[in-house]
């Protein structure tokens, strides 16, 4: 099972393993889906979608009924490409944004300002964000070439995103950057 979710600016898909009977897309109400999903007792969860677009969804003795729409109606998620992607441990990209994501400035006046910088070398991943008054920079020496340069800003309220979903451990995050996006894949889930 695929959840995917957009803004039009950050995009973020979950995989989740299932057993799936009759494959099939829909958009259902994210807020009202993700409070549903939170009420439901622990167990095995059932979802069933008609060809009305009327869902259900039951798990022990709680049962929903909500309705969706065509997944024809979704926008189109950015393509990245498939470019040579950048691996990291998820402990080293989690200290690299939260090292330097309270320096990015709030004033949409400057929007590059808004972001942090990544640099990208043979041998390291820096992180770089400025307000006007602070400078912060984390840097991560990689222990295999990266193979690549590139420099890149991203927006904080995308890096903020990818922060909930690290870890602290050994275990990969990757990064691919695209013509004008930049992919994380963390686990299974992937945000664009």
């Amino acid at each position: 099972l695929s959840l995917t979710g957009y803004n039009m600016e950050t995009a973020i898909t979950y995989d989740i393993d299932a057993e799936v009977a009759d494959p099939g897309q829909c958009i259902l109400p994210a807020k009202l889906f993700g409070d549903i999903i939170r009420r439901l007792p622990d167990g095995e969860v059932t979802v069933v979608v008609s060809d009305t677009y009327k869902v259900s969804i039951r798990s022990g003795y709680a049962s929903f009924n909500i309705s969706a729409e065509s997944a024809d109606d979704y926008p189109e998620l950015p393509d990245v490409g498939d470019g040579k992607s950048i691996r990291m441990p998820q402990s080293a990209m989690k200290e690299l944004i939260g090292g330097t994501i309270f320096a990015v400035s709030e004033n949409q006046g400057r929007p590059i300002h808004t972001g942090v910088k990544f640099e990208v070398e043979s041998d390291r991943v820096s992180a770089i964000a400025v307000d006007g008054f602070r400078l912060a920079r984390r840097t991560y020496h990689t222990d295999e070439p990266t193979g690549r340069t590139l420099a890149y800003v991203v927006p904080a309220q995308g890096l903020k995103e990818v922060e909930k979903i690290l870890v602290d451990g050994d275990e990969n995050v990757s990064f691919t950057m695209g013509q004008k996006h930049i992919m994380y894949q963390i686990g299974n889930a992937t945000l664009i």
